[in-house]
């Protein structure tokens, strides 16, 4: 039977998401991703081109098959809020593959990724400027500053959560964890809340 050429690339997705996840880009190694997803260096290389360009791409194809879950499933961005800290509890690989883009291959994506994640964002925008116009968020607020603003509340105790277990004095267990995603929520709430 002849190899099934996107089925080999789904696996090096998901072999390239654990591997880049845990050791980032310099500690990747392109051989334990094609040893973990049963395929060849060279596949890699055709399919994704270089390393630095597989990080990106992995980034890229990561949004668009599970993005969904990183967008609102509320209008409410207090529940998205809440919602999106949930998930990085238990899914914190896009951030730790985000993260490791930032530290080692620099703040600008190449023009493919930023126009990528700039369709990807722009959503998350235009729900914002839709909630201002019908007044269940402050129209004042900038929805770009909003936007870095909640995604920092949801994302920051899944970024530095060594910073997360000094504060607390223990590693936080569920309780806590709920008890954090109802407080995300609220302070959210009280930023939109339009003021008189």
């Amino acid at each position: 039977m002849a190899p099934d050429p996107e089925s080999t690339r789904q696996r090096i997705f998901e072999a390239a998401i654990e591997e880049f996840a845990a050791h980032g880009n310099a500690g990747a190694r392109v051989d334990r991703i094609a040893e973990k997803a049963r395929a060849n260096k060279e596949s890699i290389y055709r399919y994704f081109g270089t390393k630095d360009e597989l990080l990106r791409r992995v980034l890229d194809r990561f949004l668009d098959e599970r993005g969904e879950q990183l967008l609102p499933q509320s209008q409410d961005v207090d529940a998205y809020a809440a919602a999106l800290f949930r998930y990085f509890a238990t899914h914190p690989e896009f951030l730790r593959l985000s993260l490791w883009e930032g530290l080692e291959l620099g703040a600008q994506p190449d023009a493919h990724a930023m126009d990528h994640r700039r369709r990807h964002y722009q959503e998350k925008l235009r729900s914002i400027a839709e909630q201002q116009d019908a007044g269940t968020i402050d129209p004042r607020l900038d929805p770009r500053h909003l936007l870095v603003t909640v995604l920092g509340m949801a994302n920051y105790w899944h970024v530095l959560p060594q910073l997360v277990r000094i504060i607390f004095g223990t590693e936080p267990d569920a309780a806590t964890l709920d008890r954090h995603e109802e407080f995300v929520a609220e302070c959210v709430r009280r930023i939109v809340t339009p003021r008189p």
